[in-house]
């Protein structure tokens, strides 16, 4: 059954509305309005501006009696709108998208005439806002809510904090906006935030023809919202505030000040008048914005999702793995951290091996990883069940069904490439770089070379001068598949310098007596950094030593990017964050050297030079971003 309804193609008309953004009809008395806005749906100035005046349409329409919102393509709201500029040395504005969004869900609340909301795939952020707005929500019973505001340092736009905690009361709020991952829509439905499912797997009336019956019977006073009401016990929701405050700890550090602003919003919702309440909300959502932890945590969204543009996603587009199967050929450790993900995706795979004793073995961790993932709560028995007939085991693979890709790791690899047919694309597992350097010259062949980190969340794709863009793609779709961030590196591995000269560093710094403590308190090393002993003379440092160490790896990131083995400053902030620890509140290296800017940069690292000229010596970069007038994230664009 298709929960949302077909839509046409091309430019949508809706009245008073542009017409690429929302789409007006009209059924049975009810204005049904569509969100076609770009980027799935994501709830930007224009989008809003354009639903608030169609709303306003509907609202002034005497042949209507309600509105139902709901949304073309997969996903109601797919994510939150990127507002903010990237870090950088001038201060920035509150973005005014966060005054029109709390403009609209007002406009929404306040509405004569009933709203309902039909919810489908994602509702994420300004989706999930508008939604609480409305007097009634409908929804797919695969729909996932969720603010991602909270873990961008920020709260959630359209005054969500204060009308969940009317909803929720003060502790299910708190646990709702700081969720890591998305509500399903049954665990909404339990908490009071849904007040309708649609069940999708089965036959009979669709998501909006029931949300047209739902805001028809509102009109008519034929059902009344029966929602929890959060403040109905108000020692309770003081309790809970108070028990909040308690586990906050007394002051926080600055990349967390956000988490004081959300429960002084979240008690605000008791203590004040409603509107004030909103008010409130409205000033705490704006102040968050624009401190810098908000910057340098929105501009590594941005970072996540422009790493995915590379120069042959461009020529081969993206288009998602053929059905047939990936073949993996995998020790047993690699096999089982990797093959759960991939099939939990969705994909098909064939585990191929020499010989019958290590594909059992294979095929024995890969289950056990799975009965771990299912014992931890990662999903469910039945999904595991499910995912493990997308799974075989084989000596050879099944001619009328050759695999789409090849996976190996550097034992295996000739053996693979050897007994698939050829020219089949070919990935070279290799956590610790061994064998990169044996699939040169093969077109079809890219090297994954994961984080350092025993559970990596990023993987390098080490692409050649000659390798075919098709293969790339296919390596790219691979890594998402396994659930890691995948970064383009050219011919050689752009992490390993970057965490080579934070360590180097620091290994110097010692050598110059700095304390090891005072070394590891900078939170820029990797756990395994070994800092050695004191060799030289106390030296008169120019900087501290969390500055230097933070130069270092700035110049090193420069030089990557002048010899061309990284694309562009925000994937090296990726990689650090993601691959070595970096703290993700503090945006990146490269984001950070944008915070200092280039003229300064180069004068300190003149400075630092006598140090340790392999170390601190500029790269000619910081020359010709002086000359130009730029900054490193003007590298960003492309």
């Amino acid at each position: 059954m298709n929960t949302v309804p077909p839509m046409p193609a091309g430019p949508l008309r809706g009245a008073d509305a542009d017409p690429e953004y929302v789409q007006r009809r009209t059924q049975d008395g009810v204005a049904v309005l569509t969100l076609a806005g770009p980027d799935g749906n994501r709830i930007g100035p224009d989008l809003a501006l354009a639903l608030t005046r169609a709303l306003a349409t509907a609202q002034r329409d005497d042949g209507v009696r309600g509105v139902v919102l709901t949304a073309r393509g997969p996903d109601f709201c797919a994510g939150p709108w990127t507002d903010l500029p990237p870090p950088g040395l001038e201060p920035v504005d509150a973005p005014p998208v966060i005054q029109s969004v709390a403009a609209l869900c007002a406009k929404i609340a306040d509405s004569p005439k009933p709203v309902v909301c039909a919810i489908h795939g994602r509702c994420i952020s300004g989706g999930f806002a508008i939604a609480l707005a409305a007097h009634w929500i409908v929804v797919d019973s695969r729909a996932v809510l969720h603010f991602s505001e909270p873990n961008l340092g920020r709260l959630p736009p359209g005054n969500a904090t204060v009308r969940l905690s009317w909803r929720l009361g003060a502790d299910a709020t708190w646990r709702v906006l700081n969720a890591r991952g998305a509500i399903a829509a049954i665990e909404a439905s339990s908490l009071g935030i849904v007040d309708q499912i649609v069940d999708a797997n089965l036959s009979g009336e669709g998501l909006v023809p029931t949300a047209i019956d739902r805001a028809t019977a509102l009109a008519v006073g034929a059902i009344a919202s029966a929602r929890p009401n959060g403040l109905s016990d108000a020692a309770q929701f003081r309790d809970e505030v108070l028990s909040l405050r308690r586990s906050l700890l007394g002051s926080l550090p600055a990349n967390r000040h956000h988490e004081t602003h959300l429960l002084d919003t979240i008690e605000a919702a008791q203590l004040l008048p409603p509107d004030q309440a909103l008010a409130f909300d409205l000033v705490h959502a704006q102040d968050t914005a624009q401190a810098p932890v908000a910057r340098a945590l929105a501009h590594l969204a941005r970072a996540t999702r422009r790493a995915l543009i590379t120069p042959e996603s461009k020529r081969a587009g993206h288009l998602p793995l053929r059905s047939t199967p990936a073949a993996l050929t995998l020790s047993a450790e690699s096999a089982a951290r990797l093959t759960p993900g991939l099939l939990r995706s969705g994909a098909h795979a064939v585990i191929l091996a020499p010989d019958r004793t290590q594909l059992t073995q294979v095929l024995e961790d890969v289950a056990e990883a799975q009965l771990d993932l299912v014992q931890s709560g990662h999903f469910s028995q039945t999904q595991a069940e499910e995912d493990w007939t997308r799974l075989s085991g084989r000596l050879h693979y099944e001619t009328d069904h050759p695999p789409a890709l090849g996976l190996a790791d550097a034992k295996y690899f000739d053996w693979l490439e050897n007994i698939l047919p050829a020219g089949t694309s070919m990935m070279l597992w290799s956590p610790d770089g061994t064998g990169t350097e044996t699939h040169r010259g093969n077109t079809r062949s890219v090297a994954m070379v994961p984080a350092p980190p025993h559970n990596p969340r990023l993987c390098e794709i080490l692409v050649q001068d000659d390798t075919e863009a098709e293969t790339v793609r296919q390596a790219f779709q691979l890594a998402i598949r396994m659930k890691l961030t995948p970064i383009r590196a050219a011919r050689s591995s752009g992490l390993k310098p970057l965490i080579m000269a934070a360590k180097s560093a620091a290994r110097r710094l010692r050598a110059l007596s700095v304390p090891t403590v005072e070394l590891r308190a900078t939170g820029l090393l990797p756990s395994d950094a070994e800092l050695g002993d004191v060799t030289d003379d106390q030296a008169d440092l120019p900087f501290a030593p969390e500055r230097l160490i933070v130069l270092a790896v700035i110049n090193a990131g420069a030089r990557l990017l002048s010899a061309g083995i990284v694309q562009r400053p925000s994937d090296i902030d990726l990689a650090m964050v993601l691959g070595a620890g970096w703290p993700n509140w503090r945006g990146g290296p490269m984001a950070e050297a944008d915070g200092i800017g280039p003229m300064v940069l180069r004068h300190e690292l003149q400075q630092a030079e006598g140090l340790d000229t392999d170390l601190w010596t500029a790269d000619p970069l910081f020359d010709e971003l002086v000359r130009r007038g730029e900054d490193f994230d003007a590298l960003n664009a492309g």
